[in-house]
Order: structure tokens, then C-alpha cells, then sequence
């Protein structure tokens, strides 16, 4: 891998309050990085990631992070380190918005969020579809409330 520096605003922005800050491609595969931006009650219901180990790091905010039975409160500057194979999931509990660094280990996150984003408009919308490609990169919701 080489040396990065990535400079303010670049990225691919996906919409949604999801920006791909570092790839996966330009790490070797070794790791991938995206800031999330969320809107108060704002998260992503439970899910499993087979594959990545999750790191993050908020910038702006408060997050709760749920870690199997375990739920923790992260402010600015607070880090939450969410492993592998248990089953996690997010929420902005504040009346403000939260930012937070988001790193996978090894990379490959950022990309279903790329395959989502290539589907089209009617696929879109099709859960099924949604579910093929999260599950192509180990990726699993766990209850019936999905992004």
C-alpha cells in the first residue's frame, strides 16, 4: 500500500449522509473508510458483517452503538470498536446532527454501498435484490427495517 492523503471533500458521495473518504482499492484491500452523517434518530437497524471489523471514531455528536446485548453512548472523540460475526447496529439519540469516521477492517464495505448505488431505480426498491449484493460481501440485516 502507499501513502494516502485524502483532501477535504474528496470522496464519493453517496447520498444519504454516506461519503467514501478511502477506498478499498487504494488500500491493497487492507482497509476502507467513509464518514456518516445522521440526522437526529437517524442509524442503521441490526445487522452482522461476516467479513469486517468495524471502527468508529465520532467526530460530531452523539452515537449510540449497539454491540450484541451490549449498548454503548459515544460522544465527540469517543471511539467504538465493533467486532466481527455479533451483531451491531447505530442511532443518533441527540436533537443534533452526528458525523462519525467509519473504518472497515479489511476493506471491502464501501463497496456494497457502490453496488447498492448501481442499481437502478426499480431494483432499488427490490429487498431482495438489496439482500444479494449485501450478502456478496457478508453483510446480513437482521431484522425487517433495512436502509
Amino acid at each position: 500500500m502507499n501513502s494516502l492523503t485524502i483532501g477535504p471533500g474528496v470522496g464519493q458521495d453517496f447520498g444519504k449522509g454516506l461519503v467514501r473518504r478511502v477506498s478499498t482499492a487504494s488500500t491493497g484491500g487492507a482497509w476502507c473508510a467513509c464518514v456518516v452523517t445522521l440526522g437526529p434518530d437517524e442509524g442503521v437497524p441490526p445487522h452482522v458483517h461476516a467479513r469486517d471489523d468495524e471502527m468508529h471514531y465520532v467526530l460530531e455528536g452523539e452515537i449510540e452503538f449497539q454491540c450484541g446485548e451490549r449498548v454503548l453512548a459515544a460522544g465527540a472523540g469517543a471511539m467504538a470498536v465493533l467486532p466481527r460475526g455479533i451483531p451491531n447496529a447505530f442511532r443518533n439519540r441527540s436533537a443534533i446532527l452526528a458525523r462519525f469516521l467509519n473504518l472497515f477492517f479489511p476493506g471491502g464495505f464501501a463497496d456494497v454501498v457502490a453496488d447498492l448505488d448501481r442499481l437502478s431505480l426499480a431494483d432499488a426498491t427490490d429487498e431482495a435484490k438489496r439482500d444479494e449484493i449485501r450478502a456478496k460481501y457478508g453483510v446480513r440485516f437482521i431484522c425487517s427495517q433495512r436502509p
